[in-house]
């Protein structure tokens, strides 16, 4: 690998990074919450020294695969430690803080927060804070006035913005951004992208990325809007579309959608979570004339079909209560909410039915569309993966014939099988190993767990959906520091969709 041209990149990265962070700083500024303001200049100002010298340690040149692979994975990886130092100089543990960056950037959605104010939004533990660097550095200075009973408004709104970000890819951002990246921004592209196959809407990749974007800014603003005028504050609507669009689950509020108390509400989220789980180049194809693209396509009626499936066992088996019509909400908001891997909460489906929670917790490695901003195996391999199995079947009768996996009308590519069975075969393989992980770690942590319980919270954190089941249905705090740190690589492999990150760990890569 060339080492230059990645720092070069990577340092590169890590400037747009920094330049980031200062909005959740202004945010925090806006509501006067000094040690939050404190705490993301100071985030921003090492993110940017530090893509500094990366950039004066590297140098310009053409990157190939490994150098977009690497700076995808390390990019990740850069953005999870950078963006957990807000959290940190405000008194959060560096394993909690790690846990929560990654979880943010990923669009997972688990966290390890676990108290509320009076008016239900997420705060940090007030003894936290007290010994936190930042209220060291605000007690120092007589400038800096603390407010008193902060809400930190600007840290939810990281949490937030992170996943927004991580939704559409911050690597595709920095493509959009960055001109320099020239023919390297193919290579990140194909790494950055979900999904078994790259769409490609035009010839350069940049323009590509751009698109994508573009309909991810537009669809954003029309959820906001709508939020709005359905009566939630504009900072709620906010964090809230930005969580939904990125299928990511982080609401500001402890009970997330539920706290709300809106139907309609609801519903709005429940339609922009299904949008964002489809895939964001048919969007484009909609807006720009061709309005049955999404309809046509196999991936997503087979998507629409799972929904819709899942959400009739819900109403069957699931034991949710009340009448007809809260039944469909909440069943089908939770199917999409699971599904799309976005995670929010309508209501409490740790109490539903056993048929109910292990409908769900399939979901959970089911996932969305390639090219959504979900996460998970994705429907596609799903799909192509059962017709495959289809096809061993009749060979199995008419041994001599010959037969392709056909999707879309066409056929599909043998190598494309063949890398969907090996992904689903490494992600089994992962799954297990994390397993087996922090089930012996909570043993030696004297932490009792059942293992359904750990097999949800490895199932939700490779899959990046958010919540999981029996004590870990809302938060992680429970689990020892070991285990946060096996579902903080858990997220990580799995929003890269396990090659880029497993590929650092062959010795070949780092070969020149």
């Amino acid at each position: 690998m060339k080492v230059k041209v990645f720092l070069s990149a990577f340092g590169s990265f890590l400037k747009l990074l920094s330049l980031l962070m200062l909005i959740p700083g202004l945010i925090g500024a806006l509501y006067r919450e000094t040690d939050v303001v404190i705490s993301f200049a100071l985030s921003a100002m090492l993110c940017l020294l530090s893509g500094i010298l990366m950039t004066r340690l590297g140098a310009e040149g053409e990157a190939g695969i490994k150098e977009g692979l690497a700076v995808v994975a390390i990019g990740w990886l850069g953005a999870a430690f950078f963006g957990a130092l807000p959290y940190n100089f405000l008194g959060i543990s560096l394993v909690d803080a790690l846990f929560e960056s990654m979880s943010a950037f990923t669009t997972t959605g688990a966290t390890t927060f676990i108290e509320s104010n009076p008016q239900g939004y997420w705060i940090i533990n007030a003894t936290l804070v007290d010994h936190s660097l930042v209220s060291a550095i605000v007690r120092s200075f007589p400038v800096f006035h603390p407010v008193p009973e902060p809400h930190y408004f600007g840290l939810l709104f990281w949490r937030s913005f992170a996943q927004w970000l991580g939704g559409m890819g911050i690597i595709l951002l920095f493509i959009v951004i960055l001109p320099q990246i020239g023919v390297a921004g193919r290579q990140l592209y194909r790494a950055e992208v979900p999904g078994p196959t790259k769409d490609v809407l035009t010839p350069r990749v940049r323009d590509t990325a751009k698109i994508l974007w573009t309909v991810y800014l537009l669809i954003t603003m029309v959820e906001i809007l709508l939020l709005v005028a359905f009566g939630l504050p504009l900072y709620d609507a906010v964090c809230n579309t930005f969580s939904t669009l990125a299928t990511g689950g982080f609401s500001p509020h402890v009970n997330s959608i539920a706290a709300y108390g809106s139907p309609i509400i609801e519903w709005i989220v429940l339609l922009f979570m299904f949008l964002s789980g489809a895939n964001f180049a048919l969007h484009y194809k909609v807006l720009y004339g061709d309005r049955m693209a999404l309809f046509r396509d196999p991936e997503f009626q087979f998507y629409s079909f799972i929904v819709v499936l899942s959400t009739g066992i819900l109403l069957a088996f699931g034991g949710l209560g009340g009448g007809i019509g809260d039944q469909i909400r909440l069943a089908s908001f939770q199917v999409v909410s699971i599904m799309t891997t976005t995670g929010f909460v309508a209501a409490n489906f740790d109490q539903w039915s056993p048929a109910a929670k292990f409908t769900l917790m399939v979901l959970m490695f089911v996932g969305a569309c390639a090219g959504s901003t979900g996460g998970a195996i994705k429907v596609s391999r799903i799909l192509i993966m059962l017709k495959d199995g289809n096809r061993e079947l009749i060979k199995a009768m008419h041994p001599r014939a010959v037969m392709d996996v056909k999707l879309a009308g066409g056929p599909v590519r043998e190598d494309i099988v063949h890398s969907i069975q090996s992904f689903i075969n490494q992600y089994v393989l992962i799954f297990s190993i994390a397993v087996v992980l922090i089930a012996s770690n909570c043993y030696i942590a004297g932490v009792d767990m059942g293992l359904i319980d750990l097999m949800a919270g490895i199932a939700t954190t490779l899959g990046n959906v958010g919540p999981g089941l029996g004590r870990l249905f809302l938060d992680f705090h429970t689990l020892p520091d070991f285990s946060k740190m096996v579902c903080f690589f858990c997220m990580w492999i799995g929003r890269l969709e396990i090659i880029p990150a497993l590929v650092l760990l062959a010795p070949d890569f780092w070969k020149g």
